[in-house]
């Protein structure tokens, strides 16, 4: 076996924890590889951080189809899996393989141009969000499933997300929070300027298309927050992507058990 250790150095000073949790491996005669060069030849990518870190990985291309797990050294760590004090344990499991495989659903997204020309394409584990750029007006998004038209939503934007982003942007807009098994999309507004604020739940299987209403507007689109396009008029597509984000959970389901710890602790490091 072979382990990848993905640091965030703003987190792990200097990176002792890093170098701490290779030396755990090494007892167990494990090698471990700090440089993401090398990530390919890696069955299990660790992430040392917090949440960012470990969404990180979802983007990163020599981690892509390995198992993946997290150790939280932020502040609140939802995504994460254990805590520095629960490395030696940690260790141990993950030498014996004894874990579970929990595969997340991830989101393809495709922009197009007013001319059907293919700009942008991306994955997100989290979310896709659409929002208005800073400065500018509200922005009205007309929202289509299956080729059927489904509203138009004037405000600030528009979050598209997956049941492990239910708890992240799409929670603090007012969507609901859905177990991370679930194969839906969860689509919630952003500031509506209308009389009511509904989350739409759809099959993970549904084709979604989000329009602009406004040619005056020239929203921001992004994946999870880490890649970012500026757009006028165009179409947006989202669909559930054919890959599957595969995290190792060490001690079982514990969502419902983590949920509200997790969100009073985020509620009390903003």
């Amino acid at each position: 076996m072979k382990v990848g250790l993905y640091s965030n150095a703003r987190r792990d000073s200097g990176y002792k924890t890093r170098n701490r949790l290779a030396s755990l491996f090494a007892e167990h005669s494990v090698l471990c590889e700090t440089e993401e060069e090398y990530f390919a030849d890696c069955e299990i990518i660790i992430s040392l951080g917090g949440d960012g870190t470990f969404l990180s990985l979802a983007h990163l291309e020599n981690a892509r189809e390995k198992l993946c797990i997290g150790l939280n050294l932020g502040s609140v760590g939802f995504l994460t899996e254990f805590e520095p004090a629960d490395m030696e344990n940690a260790v141990k499991k993950i030498v014996q393989k004894d874990f579970e495989i929990e595969e997340r659903m991830m989101i393809k997204m495709s922009l197009y141009d007013d001319e059907g020309k293919l700009l942008l394409e991306s994955e997100a584990l989290n979310d896709v969000v659409v929002m208005r750029d800073a400065g500018s007006r509200i922005i009205t998004t007309d929202v289509s499933i299956d080729e059927m038209h489904v509203e138009q939503i004037p405000g600030d934007g528009l979050i598209v997300a997956t049941p492990t982003g239910s708890t992240a942007y799409s929670l603090a807009a007012g969507g609901p929070i859905v177990h991370p098994s679930m194969d839906v999309f969860v689509i919630t507004p952003i500031c509506p300027h209308t009389l009511h604020n509904r989350s739409y739940l759809a099959p993970g299987g549904a084709k979604i298309e989000l329009r602009l209403n406004d040619s005056d507007s020239y929203p921001v689109v992004s994946a999870d927050g880490k890649k970012s396009h500026k757009f006028g008029q165009g179409r947006i597509r989202i669909e559930r992507s054919p890959r599957y984000f595969k995290m190792i959970r060490l001690f079982g389901d514990r969502f419902y058990q983590r949920l509200p710890q997790k969100i009073q602790e985020r509620g009390m490091n903003r």
